[in-house]
């Protein structure tokens, strides 16, 4: 792990020796700081990238709602890059909404852990592909349904099905994540024993969402992750693994940081992010992605 500063301007010679094609940015803590604004700097770094070559996805835990307005902000020129959201599970269009993949759930999986989460007396809440379904949750009418409406559903103007089992839907819509809102210290421990319990079945974490100021268990597909959503993208440009950069600063970044030929970790990102990077941007996010596009790491 290497911690750097300071940007140096790309040659003609060096971007057409490009080594990284395409690089993957998380939002939360990455691209937007800790006022949930847009960086000027990143932005413009973002476009010099695209200017140069290097493909730029959007590596998300948020949904396409909740991602878009934020896409539109870096007022991008077309072709657009697909956006991976909901922490893997969904690749989707930012200019049409379409889905393009998703790796949902095993239900039987997922009805095992809403109980175990109702047991622990909290409600279950399941994410579904909104251009597909038509509506964003299917919420568990157990537990404290009224806590998880005011801390999540309700700041996220989601629309909700309530449902009594997620298994008793007629044709129900895949699930691409269940989770429950937690307070912090609860969420960890709650995180790490549903994570010994569905130990090679779900990939489990807490992770504060900082726009809506609470903490969630999630739960997702095994395989699901960011970095195997951006394997998916990157086979229709033809690019390996060894042309992949990413940087984030969260638990669920963890995948991408590390598979990624290059991983790099936001200054502030927790101490096992830090270590599972190739390097810590010590000058933020636009000075990683110019140092990116100058080669530096070439």
């Amino acid at each position: 792990m290497t911690a750097y500063a300071g940007t140096f301007p790309p040659t003609a010679e060096i971007v057409g020796k490009m080594r990284y094609s395409l690089v993957a940015i998380d939002v939360d803590g990455t691209l937007l700081g800790p006022d949930h604004r847009l960086d000027g700097a990143a932005v413009d770094a973002i476009r010099q990238a695209r200017a140069a070559g290097v493909r730029t996805v959007l590596a998300t835990g948020r949904s396409y709602d909740e991602t878009i307005d934020i896409w539109r902000r870096l007022a991008l020129d077309g072709p657009y890059e697909p956006m991976v959201l909901v922490g893997g599970a969904l690749v989707t269009e930012p200019d049409t909404g379409r889905t393009l993949y998703q790796k949902p759930l095993p239900l039987a999986d997922a009805c095992e852990f809403a109980d175990a989460l109702v047991e622990a007396g909290y409600t279950p809440m399941a994410l579904v592909d909104k251009w597909r379904y038509g509506f964003d949750y299917l919420l568990m009418d157990a537990a404290d349904v009224s806590a998880a409406r005011r801390d999540w559903l309700d700041k996220t103007g989601a629309e909700v099905r309530t449902v009594s089992n997620f298994a008793d839907v007629p044709d129900g819509p895949e699930l691409l994540r269940v989770s429950a809102v937690a307070g912090q210290e609860d969420a960890n421990a709650l995180a790490t024993r549903l994570g010994e319990a569905f130990r090679g079945r779900l990939n489990i974490h807490a992770i504060l969402a900082p726009n809506y100021g609470v903490t969630a268990v999630e739960a997702f597909a095994y395989s699901a992750s960011k970095f195997t959503a951006l394997r998916y993208v990157a086979q229709a440009w033809r690019l390996g693994p060894g042309s992949i950069a990413s940087i984030g600063d969260d638990v669920n970044d963890l995948a991408m940081i590390r598979q990624a030929a290059l991983g790099a970790a936001m200054p502030n990102a927790p101490d096992e992010v830090v270590a599972a990077a190739d390097v810590v941007a010590s000058d933020g996010l636009s000075g990683f992605l110019l140092d990116l596009t100058a080669g530096k790491f070439n």
